[in-house]
């Protein structure tokens, strides 16, 4: 598989599920300039070296070493919103240090994060927008800061709760979907015995472009083809909205930013599958995950759950593979609540481990002898089924 679609791929199925900006991220092999970027002005040389020394540890010990900016609530608190995505180890090329506006002191950075083989074929990864803001006693006279706290400064914003919502200009607060929202945060927090989150900011827009150009992201590769571009994605704190028919009621990323701190999912197979038994998927309801799985198995009869855990959920179609992932992980996390209760899923949803350890975890919990994977698979298409009529 080429390296930049096996990278999408597994960030398509393993979602950066309570996967927070503060996390170690891959540092990159190699920092450049690109065309345009004159490092003989002591600034654009200045903003580039102070990159590169970031990049080579893209995660929270750069607020410490002077290299990340205080100054706001959020970059001292949040920081690099965009790290879990951009720095994932491709090489990058700083392509441009230009005035936030005229006569400014701040400076936007793009950074670009791309393979090139020995054909001379480029993977692009992402295109990373920061801004570099001039401070006093820095090392390399400026710190690099946050594109997010910039970007909403005139935006409507609703609060409800724990949760500010921010709207992309076009977008318009729906009152309806923000009480549910926060009733449902309430509820899952209720169900699992965890705290509610302090504060989540949600960014609501009308696509994954939209709300990922919010926090600094200008580029990040999508699927190819007719799927919509809508979705959303799960930052720790921050919960980006991609898609309109959902807006505020993004309820499968509240599942993630309320347990991800209290109660780290040991698998992605149950991290994802609790989100989806509870806040459904990309605008689908549980029980049509389930009618989408079913439609799967009687398509191909040679698919088996022991097999997909074994695989990681890797099919050749992105799309399917995420779509496999997280109805099977939900109709297995509907399936033990319904015989063990909330305990019984907790104690599987934080179960770590290889291939093997979660067969044996999941077999176990469903009442199957941990090594009779030919009863799991079986009851995997059975369940389906009657999970699709009940």
């Amino acid at each position: 598989m080429h390296k930049c679609l096996s990278v999408l791929v597994s960030a398509l199925i393993i979602g950066l599920v309570g996967h927070g900006p503060l996390d170690a991220q891959e540092p990159s092999p190699a920092v450049s300039a690109g065309f345009g970027v004159d490092t003989t002005i002591t600034d654009v040389r200045n903003v580039v070296s102070l990159v590169r020394a970031y990049l080579a540890k893209p995660d929270s010990s750069a607020r410490t070493k002077g290299l990340w900016s205080t100054a706001t609530e959020f970059d001292r608190t949040i920081g690099d919103v965009t790290a879990g995505r951009a720095n994932q180890g491709f090489p990058a090329t700083v392509v441009g240090v230009i005035p936030a506006m005229p006569g400014d002191s701040v400076y936007i950075v793009r950074i670009l994060y791309a393979r090139a083989d020995s054909a001379g074929t480029v993977a692009p990864l992402a295109l990373q927008r920061l801004y570099a803001v001039r401070e006093s006693g820095a090392r390399y006279a400026f710190r690099l800061s946050s594109a997010f706290p910039r970007m909403r400064s005139n935006w409507e914003q609703r609060s409800k709760g724990a949760i500010t919502f921010w709207y992309v200009p076009g977008q318009r607060p729906d009152v309806a979907r923000i009480d549910r929202a926060a009733r449902f945060v309430d509820s899952v927090a209720k169900l699992f015995n965890v705290p509610v989150p302090r504060h989540l900011d949600v960014i609501v827009g009308t696509s994954m472009d939209d709300v990922e150009r919010a926090i600094g992201l200008d580029f990040f590769p999508e699927p190819s083809g007719p799927g919509q571009r809508s979705g959303g994605l799960n930052l720790g704190s921050i919960i980006l909205s991609g898609n309109p028919a959902i807006a505020e009621a993004y309820f499968h990323e509240f599942v993630h930013s309320v347990l991800g701190p209290s109660l780290p999912a040991g698998s992605v197979l149950l991290s994802e599958g609790v989100a989806t038994w509870l806040g459904g998927s990309r605008g689908r309801t549980p029980r049509e995950m389930y009618r989408l799985l079913h439609s799967y198995q009687q398509s191909d009869s040679t698919l088996t759950l022991s097999g997909l855990i074994r695989g990681r959920f890797q099919v050749a179609d992105a799309d399917r593979a995420s779509n496999l992932l997280y109805a099977t992980g939900a109709l297995i996390a509907d399936s033990i609540y319904r015989r063990q209760g909330i305990a019984g899923l907790s104690n599987v949803y934080t179960l770590k481990g290889e291939a093997e350890t979660q067969i044996r975890g999941v077999s176990s919990a469903l009442g199957f002898s941990p090594t009779d994977t030919a009863s799991l698979d079986a009851w995997w298409r059975t369940e389906a089924a009657r999970a699709v009529n009940r």
